[in-house]
Parts: C-alpha cells; structure tokens; sequence
C-alpha cells in the first residue's frame, strides 16, 4: 500500500523528532511519545521474534521505561557522570501503512554516545509500529536491532 506523501513525511519527522530528543536529553518528553501499552525491545540475536522466550538485551515496557528516564534524570547517578551526550542519525526511511491509523516505519541509524573520554558506535536498524494520535504519533513498538546485538556489549547509558 502506498501511503500519501504528506503521511510519509509526517512520519519521517516524527522518527527525526524522536531522535532529536534523545540526543537533548529530552528523555521525558521522548517518554510522552510513546503509547501507554508501547514497547522498547532490542534483541539480543539477528532476526529474533520472540522477546520473551530468548533474552533480549532489553525489553521493557511503558512502565520500565519511566523508571529507566527517572533514573536518567537524578542528580545522584554517579554512573552518568559526566552525563553521556548522543548524536542519532537516521536514514532510510521506509513506511508502510497497516490497519487504520497504524503504520510500520524502517530505518537504519547509527548512534554515536560520549561520556566523558568514551565513546561508543551503535548501528542498526530501527523499527518502530505507529499509532496515530491526537494529530501525530504515538510508539506502540520500537525494535532495536543492532548489527552486533550477539557480540559483547557495554551496559548502555541512555536509549538508542
């Protein structure tokens, strides 16, 4: 199903505004854009469907996700000292419409994190399920694949 160029492009934004947030440190106002119901998940091995019965590097839902931005955001976390600084790049956009309002977006990305003298590459691909709400969008899913999730990975600061 092709979708109207204004949707594509709706989408796009979001996906570059969901970027732009998480490099601001914006991670509440990141939180918002996702559905109450909404998923992050990163799989720990290439083409993994089932998050829950093989272990993914992270699965967590709305809820976990809060815990995760409000540890983020304490002024006591002696591990985010400096706190860490990312730059997302996304590309390749590819949007696919579903059901009524909902909509399947693919992209590649890279994440380049800095803290303090580290830095560390992530790159992949995203997935992200949409839900149309209030005028945008809302996350139901985001699926995380890394190029290397079944390599040895540093414990990871902030989301990708």
């Amino acid at each position: 199903m092709t979708l109207p160029y204004e949707t594509q492009r709706e989408i796009e934004l979001f996906l570059l505004r969901e970027a732009r947030l998480l490099d601001a440190g914006e991670f509440e106002a990141w939180l918002a854009l996702y559905a109450p119901e909404g998923i992050y998940w990163m799989p720990s091995q290439p083409g993994q469907t089932d998050p829950k019965g093989v272990a993914s590097i992270i699965y967590e839902d709305h809820a976990i996700l809060a815990i995760r931005v409000r540890r983020l955001l304490e002024a006591r976390a002696l591990v985010l000292t400096p706190m860490p600084r990312a730059t997302h790049l996304i590309s390749n956009i590819e949007v696919a419409g579903g059901a009524a309002d909902e909509f399947t977006a693919e992209a590649a990305f890279m994440c380049i994190e800095h803290q303090g003298d580290r830095q560390r590459l992530y790159a992949g691909r995203h997935t992200h399920h949409l839900i149309r709400h209030n005028g945008s969008f809302r996350i139901a899913l985001k699926l995380v694949a890394l190029a290397n999730c079944d390599g040895r990975l540093a414990p990871m600061t902030i989301p990708i």
